[in-house]
């Protein structure tokens, strides 16, 4: 059994760093990755920063013999998200409880190898538990530099306003009539980003793009109107556009998986055209 519930954070306050470092249990996915599996149960699960030691009475704790079932459960979890099936960052699982009742064990044979049952157990129950809590998407950042004249400088701002790039700085060039400006841009808007930034400045602008870092998208994907300022807003169906569920559709689209959308939004504005006599 694998318990999933609330917890106080306020609690490991009363931990020390060192404590803490030795609770981790698992890093992920493919065990280096940003994502950490804390155990604060009472299993003493083997430690990642030292070997193994070698020990006679290793089958003692009978939830040893399915650590490594745990483990890949985990690692399966955040290797393949809920949101777009991609690789979870900066989530951190907290195991507060973990039980075997062995007499489940004994009876489980038509299910299956317990070990694979452990593992599925683990997988849903990381699932489940990154999905009770505020969801966000994690999107790649190009850093943009751009060298513009002064003339068409405003035309190069509205460029990147449009594919939701922030400016960071920009600097006049001593002796000459150009800007220098940095900027970050996602990378999923920088598809055709270098061609139109040249049509509307008329070749006065010139983009460098290199992958810079991974920025958190602070927008809920499943956001809908729920209050009366709200609804006044943005209206019934939220008809401003959710750039975070714009970004998740077209991911789960082109990887062939369940979108949730209407084919027709407006069945009442559909017409009979009548035939003429």
């Amino acid at each position: 059994m694998v318990a999933l519930k609330e917890f106080d954070t306020n609690d490991l306050t009363k931990l020390s760093c060192d404590e803490l470092v030795e609770r981790i249990w698992s890093l992920g996915p493919q065990h280096c990755g940003t994502n950490i599996l804390l155990n604060l149960t009472d299993y003493e699960h083997p430690s990642i920063w030292n070997a193994p030691p070698k020990s006679s009475d290793e089958g003692a704790d009978v939830r040893r013999d399915y650590n490594s079932s745990f483990v890949n459960g985990f690692q399966l979890s955040t290797s393949a998200g809920p949101l777009c099936e991609e690789p979870m960052q900066g989530v951190c699982f907290m195991v507060l409880e973990w039980s075997i009742d062995t007499s489940e064990e004994l009876n489980s044979k038509a299910y299956g190898p317990f070990s694979g049952q452990v593992l599925t157990a683990s997988k849903e129950v990381c699932r489940m538990a990154f999905q009770n809590q505020p969801q966000r998407l994690v999107s790649p950042m190009y850093s943009c530099n751009i060298v513009v004249n002064a003339e068409v400088l405003g035309k190069m701002y509205a460029v990147i306003g449009r594919r939701h790039g922030k400016i960071l700085s920009g600097d006049l060039t001593q002796g000459s009539g150009n800007f220098s400006v940095m900027a970050i841009l996602p990378v999923i808007e920088s598809f055709n980003f270098a061609q139109e930034i040249r049509k509307q400045t008329s070749g006065l602008a010139c983009p460098q793009l290199m992958f810079s870092h991974w920025e958190i998208i602070d927008i809920d994907p499943f956001w809908v109107p729920t209050t009366e300022e709200e609804f006044t807003h943005y209206g019934e169906k939220a008809d401003s556009a959710n750039r975070a569920k714009l970004y998740m559709d077209s991911v789960r689209r082109r990887k062939g998986l369940y979108v949730d959308e209407k084919v027709v939004e407006h069945a009442e504005k559909q017409r009979t055209l009548s035939k003429k006599k």
